[in-house]
């Protein structure tokens, strides 16, 4: 059996993550979703840090090999909360396959050795943690500025006064001199601007929740989301593990994951040193710092998929990073340490994905763009200046030869992995066709023979025994064709058996339209029998697979009432529906007792499972209300 998975389209699923922005119900849902994550997270990092660390420290003293295994139990469980959440939200995430425990202290053990449940440690510490506190801190500050700007007007006034002077410093700088000082900084145009502020924050709250929601749910999915072996192209195959599990073959590295786990957290970590770094060493305005820092962190995230938008931003945030922060300080100008490491680790990400094209670019825009916006500063290019261009186009440079030197280096591990499975598939096939040659020998050589023999003595019985009256050659005339028209079948299936590329001529099917010549095949050997075919009205066509299957009904209830109730009457009878088609073969108890007929029992469990596999059903049995039976039926129905 086939197992399918059905998975959404990739465009259809990122519309449908930002449709009904304004719906209540989906605003609360995204709400929902973003703010309880962090409190989950707090426990999860405050959990599972403490274990990892004292069991890789006391790991030395075999106390850590116990309490490890049971640290990666725990972040499984707390990774397969955030796919629940994940699903809760809308966003469903394909479980991984992980290595089954096996019994014992030593199985418990070997948990260590499953590389998919440390990625599930390192997600929810490295990344799930830090990424859901900005999160909830965006989210709580974003909410508590649309709240109390809207409703500014109405507490405001049990406020003490203050000597805030950003309102009027903003009214000043739009209107210039036509706005007065008093109007500028009076407490109405306060109030009118924080309460204009408010409904801005009010009107973008369904778009930043949302686009916070799905900055997790995308983090979500790319650490914690499993490999789907039937999706083709998606780099995962499926081998029996040791212990006799089925795992994915990327379980235990799973590159993809591990990147956008190193990534997330380089993402975040940008944030978290550059903004600080840039408002208290550089002077740089806390907003425009954090504006940088997240348009740094923003290009490392996407230098994995969209390469042109990150060496976009790569370049334009270090330009202007230099021209606002060239007035002489006692730090290294114009690359600050963090934007070095920024764009090395850029041009690494994109050597190990992408074309050397696109490195090249990640090299060269960035350090053009600084050294353009050095020559525009009027600072001029200072000893320190040369310094800090030189160091951080070799430290890139050294970085983005590395990310193409290991894309290689996994380039032929893939390509590797990908012989070796196809060597495996070819062995797999050819002792498959060996197998089939080996029953198509065993057929030839039994059934066929069998067969063949069986034809010559029925043709030739009336030239061998004399005085064979008409009656008799009649029936050995039937004997004849029935065994012909069997060794015809047997060939085509030998054929069918033999054929390892799919050539092999193939006969036509039986259908509905040769039901008759089967009845008058049967008929000619003797069995009494009535064939009744009703309806067929309608214009749809019965399908091919619905037509050799009521056929092959029909012929095995024939065989089956021939031999084990010789004489008795046979009623057969087709009515073709607008739904379904429904078949019945019911045969009279037998004049004579019978003597028992060899039979394996298998040709109506055969009939049950093309039937099944038509999406209809079977039944036979004995017929009568005594239950030791006056005949015996048998009844199918099958969709038309």
């Amino acid at each position: 059996m086939v197992k399918t998975t059905t998975q959404a389209a990739p465009h259809r699923a990122r519309a449908c993550a930002w449709s009904g922005l304004y719906n209540p119900a989906l605003v609360m849902r995204d709400i929902g979703y973003v703010l309880p994550g962090f409190f989950i997270s707090l426990f999860a990092f405050s959990l599972l840090v403490p274990l990892a660390s004292v069991g890789i420290a006391t790991l030395v003293i075999w106390l850590g090999a116990l309490l490890l295994p049971a640290t990666l139990l725990l972040a499984t469980k707390f990774a397969e909360l955030s796919r629940t959440r994940a699903a809760w939200w809308g966003a469903a995430v394909p479980a991984p396959a992980y290595r089954a425990p096996s019994p014992g202290l030593g199985g418990f053990m070997r948990i260590m050795a499953d590389g998919r449940r440390w990625l599930d440690l390192a997600f929810e510490t490295l990344v799930a943690f830090p990424v859901r506190a900005i999160t909830f801190s965006v989210g709580v500050a974003w909410l508590a500025a649309a709240l109390g700007g809207t409703t500014w007007a109405i507490w405001a006034r049990f406020l003490p006064e203050n000597d805030s002077v950003f309102p009027g410093n903003m009214l000043r700088a739009i209107f210039g001199d036509a706005l007065t000082l008093e109007a500028a900084y009076s407490r109405a145009a306060e109030s009118l601007t924080y309460t204009l502020f408010g409904v801005i924050a009010l009107a973008l709250t369904p778009v930043v929740m949302r686009a916070l929601a799905t900055f997790d749910i995308s983090l979500t999915r790319a650490g914690l989301g499993g490999t789907t072996p039937s999706t083709p192209g998606n780099g995962a195959t499926r081998t029996p593990a040791a212990d006799g599990a089925s795992t994915s073959q990327l379980a235990f590295t799973s590159f993809t994951g591990w990147s956008w786990i190193l990534i997330g957290f380089a993402a975040v970590a940008t944030i978290a040193v550059s903004w600080p770094l840039l408002a208290t060493l550089y002077d740089v305005h806390p907003a425009i710092a954090m504006v940088l820092a997240t348009a740094e962190a923003t290009a490392v995230a996407l230098a994995l998929r969209l390469p042109a938008i990150a060496i976009a931003l790569g370049t334009i945030a270090p330009a202007a990073m230099a021209l606002i922060t060239a007035e002489p300080v006692e730090t290294p100008w114009p690359w600050p340490v963090p934007a070095l490491i920024v764009q090395a680790l850029l041009a690494f990400i994109i050597g190990l994905r992408h074309d050397w094209r696109w490195v090249l670019a990640a090299l060269a825009l960035p350090q053009l763009a600084v050294i353009a916006a050095v020559a525009m500063s009027g600072t001029g290019f200072t000893a320190g200046a040369i310094t800090s261009l030189v160091i951080s186009s070799s430290v890139a440079l050294g970085l983005g030869l590395g990310g193409i030197v290991l894309q290689g280096i996994l380039e032929n591990r893939g390509a590797l992995r990908a012989e070796r499975q196809h060597s495996a598939e070819l062995d797999a096939k050819q002792r498959e066709l060996s197998e089939r040659n080996l029953v198509a020998r065993e057929l030839h050589d039994v059934v066929a023979h069998s067969m063949s023999v069986v034809s010559i003595q029925a043709n030739t019985a009336k030239y061998r025994i004399p005085g064979l009256g008409d009656e008799a050659e009649a029936e050995f005339a039937a004997i004849a064709q029935s065994s012909r028209q069997a060794l015809s079948e047997m060939r085509g299936l030998l054929a069918t058996l033999r054929d390892s590329d799919g050539t092999a001529p193939l006969a036509p099917q039986p259908t509905l339209s040769d039901l008759p010549a089967l009845i008058e095949g049967s008929r000619n050997s003797g069995a009494e029998i009535t064939f009744t075919q009703s309806g067929g009205v309608t214009t749809e066509p019965v399908l091919s697979a619905t037509g050799l299957t009521v056929y092959r009904v029909v012929q095995e209830s024939l065989a089956n009432a021939m031999r084990h109730a010789p004489g008795a009457a046979i009623d057969v009878t087709v009515t073709l529906g607008d739904d379904e088609i429904t078949v019945a073969v019911e045969n009279s108890h037998a004049p004579v007792e019978a003597p028992p007929a060899p039979g394996s029992g298998l040709g109506l469990a055969g009939l049950r499972e093309r039937v099944a596999a038509l999406g209809g059903t079977v039944t036979a049995g004995p017929t009568g209300e005594t239950g030791a039976g006056e005949g015996f039926a048998v009844h199918a129905t099958l969709p038309r």
